[in-house]
């Protein structure tokens, strides 16, 4: 390395380091209010809303909507309007920055009502707190405009892969989904990003895989499993992922926020008395597929998450909707499966719940191998659920293809 270098070299550590304690903090606070909605963490508990009553569920989704609205609806009333993410990585050569006080208050508003029950994914806040730090770093080392953009992208991923544990995965979805470019230099970049955060931040995010699930078998039977359970789920996942465009679209926001999230997130703890583990970022839903259950409650939960998710986006929330998309995924693929067990006794409505997670996420997320790679990273496969993975990811992005193209309104 040469002195030229030392620039890029400083900003990657000490992006991948404030991407890691932003990722530390984060998973922190959504703990603490977890804890004080439910009386329990995620981090005890794999399903949050377990052992919790009615009461509990409706009382913090109601508080929590009325919080959150109030914050979100004040930041927008500011006259400040926060860069996304995709902004920040475009911008990030024009000497675009998002304002420091504001985002790290809309990515804590994010966090406390997903602690809350809200039904989104919190993946949102610590990408773009990487991001944001990313952004001011790379202005202090001096970075051309192009090493700039590619940082900030990396400093996003870096939050994803951080909060989860996924170094791999958070690199792919930098040079995927963000850059949309691969090449050895950004990769190199993006791993180093991805790992020093994911290192930095087990100070408070544990290493254990994400969601307790048994292993997926490699031969045959799982592979024309694989394959059609992705084709399946390869329509739905496609409506989902525009839906979800529409929803952000479309999203309230200023005074209204006031009654339609509060709305919102009551109706959605009213149906959380009967399917308590629609709450939350996904977690409880995909463990809930994983581990088993009939196929009246996989139905129900499979309906209710799906739309809470898209109500919550459309009533002014903010969030990610990854895990929840693997949810979804998980609970369709287990819905197929006990459906195929009535003809195919020996199938595995585990396996099926795997292949639908891979499958629908790369669709909703049009992310194929940051998908793979995801589900992989989250469930702690080995190598030999890789193959019917494959298949699963490539017969759904496959059959998607084939759908006809979204009509511009």
């Amino acid at each position: 390395m040469t002195l030229k270098h030392l620039p890029l070299f400083c900003a990657v550590i000490l992006t991948g380091i404030a991407a890691g304690l932003g990722a530390a903090a984060l998973t922190w606070l959504i703990h603490g209010i977890e804890y004080l909605a439910f009386g329990h963490s995620e981090a005890q508990l794999r399903i949050v809303t377990e052992g919790t009553t009615p009461q509990q569920r409706i009382i913090a989704m109601l508080a929590g909507g009325v919080l959150v609205g109030a914050g979100w609806a004040l930041l927008q009333n500011k006259g400040r309007p926060l860069a996304a993410i995709g902004a920040m990585v475009a911008g990030s050569g024009n000497g675009r920055r998002p304002p420091l006080p504001e985002s790290i208050a809309h990515a804590v508003l994010q966090i406390a009502a997903v602690g809350c029950g809200a039904p989104v994914g919190r993946e949102v806040a610590p990408r773009e707190l990487g991001a944001l730090f990313a952004t001011r770093i790379a202005e202090r080392a001096g970075l051309d405009g192009e090493t700039r953009r590619v940082l900030v992208a990396c400093g996003a991923a870096a939050g994803l892969a951080a909060v989860y544990h996924v170094p791999f995965a958070g690199a792919l979805f930098a040079l995927e989904i963000l850059l949309g470019v691969f090449s050895a230099y950004y990769a190199a970049i993006a791993l180093a990003v991805s790992a020093v955060a994911v290192w930095v931040a087990r100070i408070a995010v544990s290493s254990e895989t994400f969601y307790e699930v048994g292993q997926m078998g490699g031969g045959t039977t799982e592979i024309v499993l694989a394959i059609m359970i992705g084709a399946a789920v390869a329509a739905p996942a496609e409506w989902f992922r525009r839906s979800v465009k529409r929803a952000e679209q479309r999203r309230c926001s200023g005074k209204r926020l006031l009654w339609t999230l509060p709305a919102a997130f009551l109706l959605t703890a009213v149906i959380a008395v009967w399917l308590p583990q629609i709450l939350g970022n996904g977690r409880s839903a995909a463990q809930t597929a994983y581990w088993g259950t009939g196929l009246g409650i996989a139905a129900a939960l499979l309906i209710a998450k799906t739309g809470v998710v898209l109500l919550c986006l459309r009533s002014g929330a903010y969030g990610g909707t990854l895990t929840p998309g693997l949810a979804i995924g998980a609970l369709a693929g287990l819905c197929l499966g006990l459906l195929g067990q009535m003809v195919w006794p020996t199938l595995d409505p585990t396996a099926a719940a795997l292949a639908g997670s891979a499958a629908f996420l790369a669709v909703s997320m049009n992310a194929p191998l940051t998908a793979f790679a995801l589900v992989v990273g989250f469930t702690g496969q080995n190598f030999d659920a890789y193959l019917p993975l494959s298949f699963a990811v490539a017969a759904a992005m496959g059959v998607a293809r084939w759908m006809p193209s979204e009509t511009v309104r």
